[in-house]
């Protein structure tokens, strides 16, 4: 999104105010008039009917979440290891995401058993965080979904042909991290190339996995994905257990289609869980209420990628399966998918924010699948054969 200088000044200005303590204290869930509320005083009119609508949802956004921290704080919750500090909120929409992420997963931690409704308050409003960053993959919106009752799944897993069938606070509890300093060889990866055959990108894949160093200003939130997905091991791991998938693949697609969110479907983050899914793929699980658990949902969307009962889960297939399933839209133009490769020295800007619509300045505040499993790999959590 792009805003003129004094509109992203008078945005700034709010949302740095709405990132004091004292703030929280005055918020409520839902303002009438959130800018107002932040600034201490009532907009004149003539000043909101310039102001972009982007400027009231991150204030709300924001108010909404420090009234929930409020609301933890006041029922003296026990902290989580997921705690990232906090500091103030982003003063620019170009970080909220990647800066509110930790906090909302950790504030759902810490009322995950002691306050299970503040839990789901938690769980909405960071499935509206993710709606800020999520687009639906090409292929789900064009190939047709299987009818509920149907047991063969949408498979996007190619045959063997290899055919197409911000900086975050820094906390105490978080470790620095950073990748290793890649071998000089390798520090410059092939071209991307534009065929979307398996057999044509392995070498690829391996290149750029090895060549893959972190962003400097990502590093805090590169500590916290790790962390996240350590603590989430378990649950991964029974999920992998029956669908027969890696518990490492399923981490890394819960934090790119659902950001994290135990409390919403796997599929794309729909929330709540006791609904079915709403956006593409709808209407799954097909069969729903029972059972309407996490584990399920995630079975569900693993069984309609075709990724259940996979057997090749090398480093080059899995890169390739992660990039199918997020669409070769970017390959197709010759452009490194952010999908994998986003926080890395691989990707600076340029993604799709809408279907078919690419923006050549956009920059992604979600964290790559490849860079994601980087981090494991390099904290001894996982090996690739």
């Amino acid at each position: 999104m792009s805003l003129s200088g004094s509109r992203r000044q008078i945005l700034i200005g709010a949302l740095a105010t709405a990132a004091t303590p004292g703030a929280a204290r005055a918020q409520q869930a839902a303002l009438a008039d959130p800018l107002g509320q932040l600034l201490g005083q009532v907009l004149p009119g003539q000043l909101r009917s310039i102001l972009p609508a982007e400027a009231f949802q991150a204030a709300e956004f924001v108010s909404t979440l420090m009234t929930l921290e409020a609301e933890a704080k006041v029922a003296r919750l026990p902290p989580s290891r997921l705690s990232a500090g906090e500091a103030p909120l982003p003063a620019s929409l170009d970080r909220l995401y990647e800066l509110a992420l930790p906090r909302l997963v950790a504030l759902i931690d810490r009322a995950e058993t002691a306050n299970p409704a503040l839990a789901e308050k938690g769980g909405a409003l960071l499935a509206r965080l993710h709606s800020t960053q999520h687009v639906v993959p090409r292929w789900l919106g064009t190939l047709p979904l299987p009818r509920p009752g149907e047991a063969e799944p949408l498979r996007i897993d190619p045959g063997s042909d290899g055919a197409e069938r911000l900086e975050l606070p820094a906390a105490e509890d978080l470790p620095a991290f950073d990748f290793p300093e890649p071998d000089p060889a390798l520090a410059s990866p092939p071209a991307i190339r534009r065929s979307l055959k398996f057999v044509d990108l392995a070498e690829e894949y391996a290149a750029y996995f090895a060549s893959a160093s972190l962003r400097a200003q990502h590093g805090a939130s590169a500590a916290w994905h790790l962390t996240m997905m350590r603590q989430s091991r378990q649950r991964y791991e029974r999920v992998g257990q029956r669908a027969g998938v890696p518990w490492h693949v399923i981490a890394a697609i819960h934090g790119l289609e659902a950001s994290f969110n135990f409390r919403a479907h796997y599929h794309n983050g729909d929330f709540p869980l006791s609904s079915r899914t709403r956006q593409v793929p709808a209407n799954r699980p097909p069969v729903w209420m029972p059972p309407s658990d996490w584990d399920s949902s995630a079975i569900d969307a693993l069984r309609l990628l075709g990724f259940t009962g996979a057997t090749d889960w090398s480093l080059p297939r899995t890169l390739y399966r992660l990039e199918a399933y997020n669409g070769f839209g970017y390959r197709r133009i010759g452009r490194v998918s952010p999908y994998l490769w986003s926080f890395s020295n691989h990707f600076e800007r340029g993604k799709f924010v809408a279907d078919g619509r690419f923006d050549p300045r956009a920059r992604s505040q979600q964290c790559g699948a490849g860079v994601m499993l980087k981090l494991l790999a390099d904290a001894g959590e996982i090996a690739f054969s």
